[in-house]
This record gives C-alpha cells, sequence and structure tokens, in this order.
C-alpha cells in the first residue's frame, strides 16, 4: 500500500472516530499476521467501525483501551519518530508504523502497529 493510500484511510478513520465523545477499542482478533480491532461508544455494544491491517510484522498494544477524541487516535508514524522505532525493532521496508493514542497514557506511549496495509468498515448499524 502506498504511503498516500495509507494516510487517505487514517484520515478517513480519525474524522470518523472524532464525531463522537469517546471511543473504546478491543483486539477482535489476530491470526497469522491479519489483526482486526474494533471500536464504538461501548465494548457492550456491536461495534461501530472495524480496522483490519493486514501483512501484520509486529504488535505492540493493550487488549482493550479507551480514547479521547478531541486528540488524534490514530496516527502514521513518520520521520524520526519512525525511522527510531524502526532501527529499534528492525522492522522490513514497505511496512508502516501506525499509533493508537490511549486516554491515560503519557503522550509518547502508544500502542504500535506496523503493517503492510490499513482497511476499515463501518458497522451498517450506525450507517443510518
Amino acid at each position: 500500500m502506498e504511503e498516500s493510500e495509507v494516510k487517505l484511510v487514517v484520515e478517513e478513520i480519525n474524522n470518523y472516530i472524532q464525531k463522537e465523545l469517546w471511543f473504546d477499542f478491543s483486539v477482535q482478533q489476530y491470526t497469522h499476521d491479519k489483526l482486526i480491532i474494533t471500536g464504538g461508544l461501548s465494548r457492550s455494544y456491536p461495534p461501530m467501525i472495524e480496522l483490519y491491517f493486514n501483512e501484520v510484522f509486529f504488535i505492540l498494544l493493550h487488549t482493550d483501551w479507551n480514547t479521547d477524541t478531541s486528540k488524534t487516535i490514530l496516527t502514521l508514524l513518520e520521520g524520526e519518530e519512525a525511522r527510531t522505532i524502526n532501527l529499534m525493532f528492525r522492522v522490513e521496508i514497505g511496512n508502516h508504523l501506525f499509533r493508537f493514542t490511549p486516554e491515560d497514557c503519557q503522550n509518547d506511549f502508544g500502542c504500535l502497529v506496523v503493517a503492510r496495509k490499513i482497511s476499515y468498515k463501518i458497522n451498517e448499524l450506525y450507517t443510518q
């Protein structure tokens, strides 16, 4: 996936999530090289959005976390920060570094996902 495509998907995800006052996330499934993260107003309700990471290289994250939607929820890491993580974890070329920002964590902490592809689906229950 080209970086421009990834940036567009990340922007669309953030725009959707930031319409809400809060958002809770959970790791729904991790199988082979596919990671599914679901999110919504509560883990008790059907998820509002499903995030799909394919060809996953590396993950470092909580299984559940809350977010403050007044801040950026999902970031595509670039520049020196990405370079540092790339070197630390020997990330292969062609992967993208994503950071979720949990609500009650320090600003430099984040749930990291390193993958080649990202996509999402909004639950039809919430599109009407």
